[in-house]
């Protein structure tokens, strides 16, 4: 709906107001202005200026409404241009994206193509190594058939030597098994030879009777069981043999040497040589304080003697004085009783290893060595020097019975020179395939 104003209903009334001759002769073109007077041009003006306004009111001021069906055009237009344009877009967006579809099916059946020829490469590659792996297996079928044929002939003829080897050696064994049955009585004389001899060097080499009298009993169990009368005097000797070495070996070793082992371990209380007896020097008269009587020495004296008094008190406890007024350092005890130490341990030693000449050697240097350094009266030195005489005296008169009656009985007996007339094994002989 258009609203008009008063002024614009005024200026339309002044437009259509105007004569037909005013717009002629605004309509006619003027073609010389030489021929035109100047006050017509100045009336024309005046009179065209107020026209030209009221035209430009009158055009803005009516304003003609639009008709229905040409707006119901114009919106279709729009549309149709909105739609057109949609569409152009979207068939560009297709296109792009068809574009690109292609492409990426391009590259896929690109990298198809390339991965189809690898696999033919490889799979080219694999059948000519499978051929190859063929090949390798028949020769090797066949080395193993020819391995297996040669080891098949060998193994038989291997088995054929075996079972001859096994005949030969049961009749090898048959014969040892007669032989033993018959040869018994050589086995046991065997035996009672090497049970001799070892009694004999227990006794000889080792100076064991206890070792000795174990291998004679034994002898002396085998003889029994062979109950023939030509072993009677064998078994006599060995009795009495028997019965010198129970007395022989009388001697208590191993009470000996925990005895000088109980000394040993007290020897640093024992008494040295030249020391004065306490008990003496405890019954020694004291004379009192009390009757000498005292004297004040100068201060220049008693200075000195109370600085040094201290030093030769712990001096004094350092140091034993003898007979010979020779100190003797507490070092040299010790290496005294070390060296004392070391011959009882020799003693013991050699006491327990039956060594008769390097016991009676360690018992000479041990009494040599304790009676010039440690006081004998004492009863711990004395009763150790009465041990190692005691010792050494039993041993020094001590004799080892003799075996030859036992092996001249032996001999006699006839039984070696039976066994060992026996004829020969014969010999085994091998054949190594």
């Amino acid at each position: 709906m258009t609203t008009h104003s008063p002024d614009s209903s005024a200026k339309r009334v002044e437009a259509t107001s105007q004569s037909p001759e005013d717009a002629k002769a605004e309509s006619q073109p003027i073609h010389d202005e030489d021929a035109v007077s100047p006050t017509t041009l100045d009336g024309v003006a005046a009179q065209s200026a107020p026209v030209s306004e009221t035209a430009e009111v009158a055009d803005d001021a009516v304003e003609p409404p639009i008709p229905a069906h040409r707006a119901y055009g114009y919106w279709l237009l729009l549309l149709f241009v909105v739609f057109v344009g949609s569409l152009a877009s979207l068939a560009w967006y297709g296109w792009n994206l068809f574009q690109a579809n292609a492409e990426r099916i391009n590259h896929v059946l690109i990298t198809q193509k390339a991965d189809q020829n690898a696999l033919g490469q490889a799979l080219q590659a694999s059948r000519s190594q499978l051929d190859q792996l063929s090949k390798t297996m028949n020769s090797a079928q066949q080395q193993a058939t020819q391995q297996r044929e040669q080891l098949q002939t060998e193994s038989q003829s291997t088995q054929q030597k075996l079972a001859q080897r096994i005949d030969n050696l049961d009749h090898h064994y048959a014969q040892i098994e007669d032989r033993l049955g018959r040869g018994e009585l050589a086995w046991q004389v065997a035996e009672i030879g090497f049970l001799l001899t070892r009694a004999e060097e227990r006794l000889s080499v080792a100076h064991d009777p206890a070792g000795a009298e174990v291998a004679l009993t034994l002898a002396d169990q085998r003889l029994a069981r062979l109950s023939r009368p030509e072993v009677l005097p064998v078994r006599s000797a060995i009795s009495q043999v028997l019965a010198r070495l129970q007395t022989v070996d009388a001697f208590d070793r191993v009470g000996m040497a925990l005895t000088l082992r109980r000394s040993a371990s007290d020897v640093s209380n024992w008494p040295l040589a030249g020391t004065v007896d306490t008990a003496q020097a405890a019954s020694a008269p004291v004379v009192p304080a009390s009757s000498v009587a005292p004297v004040v020495a100068p201060w220049y004296v008693r200075w000195p003697h109370a600085v040094w008094q201290p030093v030769a008190d712990w001096l004094g406890r350092q140091f034993t004085v003898t007979h010979s007024d020779e100190p003797l350092k507490a070092s040299a005890r010790a290496s005294t009783d070390r060296e004392t130490l070391i011959w009882l341990t020799a003693v013991r030693e050699a006491l327990l290893a039956r060594d008769t000449p390097a016991l009676e050697a360690s018992i000479r240097q041990a009494e040599d060595w304790i009676k010039p350094h440690y006081d004998d009266q004492a009863s711990v030195v004395s009763r150790t020097l009465k041990a190692l005489e005691e010792t050494g005296s039993f041993y020094a008169a001590q004799t080892l019975p003799n075996l030859a009656p036992v092996f001249k009985a032996w001999r006699a007996s006839g039984l070696m020179a039976e066994t060992t007339t026996a004829p020969p094994a014969p010999a085994v002989t091998e054949t190594h395939p």
